[in-house]
């Protein structure tokens, strides 16, 4: 068991000790008085009612198994015959699905503590997020190593009037584009936690509508990325969660 893991079970285990036993704030003001103290931090606009503390925490319960689920996946692998012939290809897959995974934990946890109802979090939503997470300075994320051979011909730069070959190859629009073209295009190093959320939004995004391949993700030495970007937003849900305590 990871640190990040022992940690992420830590703060989940403390916060039912401030919720009680399951459904026991339908029938205690009290306790969702106090329930409701607590979420004030992230949004005024949270009700004492039972009924929204009990949403809140069933959905707050969805998005803490979902990362845990991901994080938990030491060694993930995906594809056809991937458990007797185990290949690149399959490792590559795994860590994309991990970090599909993660991410849907974090933003089922950051939509609802912010009580936001946008379809998706946009870069102003997980700045606000993270405003209100007590997290360390982010350890920087270099891009990929621009040399490699099998991502030299996707490093063509953007011009004001089009995306880059690469936004392009994977069909990425707007933040999502803008944050691949700084990292992978111009090479720039991911230096924020919102940053790193938005990174892994892309890849995510990308992975999920298919454009992403696990063979694309091995040519292009992503694997270490998508890891840490997992990681990344394990952190930021545990520093989330610790403003329930």
């Amino acid at each position: 068991m990871t640190e990040l893991i022992m940690r992420l079970e830590d703060v989940s285990r403390n916060i039912w000790q401030v919720f009680g036993e399951y459904d026991s704030w339908k029938s205690d003001a009290a306790k969702c008085q106090n329930i409701h103290q607590k979420l004030l931090h992230f949004n005024k606009n949270h009700s004492d009612d039972s009924d929204h503390i009990d949403n809140v925490i069933q959905s707050l319960s969805k998005g803490y198994y979902l990362i845990k689920s991901g994080l938990e996946w030491h060694e993930p692998a995906v594809g056809h015959n991937s458990i007797d012939n185990l290949n690149n290809t399959h490792k590559a897959r795994g860590l994309q699905w991990r970090l599909v995974m993660a991410y849907g934990g974090f933003e089922t946890i950051t939509k609802t503590l912010l009580k936001s109802a946008t379809r998706s979090l946009n870069p102003e939503t997980i700045q606000i997020f993270t405003d209100k997470c007590t997290l360390p300075n982010y350890n920087s994320l270099t891009p990929p190593d621009s040399t490699r051979v099998k991502l030299e011909k996707w490093l063509e730069k953007p011009s004001l009037s089009k995306k880059s070959a690469l936004a392009n190859f994977l069909g990425l629009e707007n933040g999502d584009c803008k944050i691949i073209e700084d990292w992978i295009v111009q090479s720039n190093s991911i230096s924020t936690w919102v940053d790193a959320a938005r990174l892994a939004k892309a890849l995510r995004n990308a992975t999920a509508h298919g454009a992403l391949s696990a063979t694309k993700v091995h040519q292009w030495g992503l694997q270490k990325p998508l890891l840490t970007l997992s990681d990344n937003l394990g952190e930021i849900v545990v520093a989330g969660m610790q403003k329930l305590i």
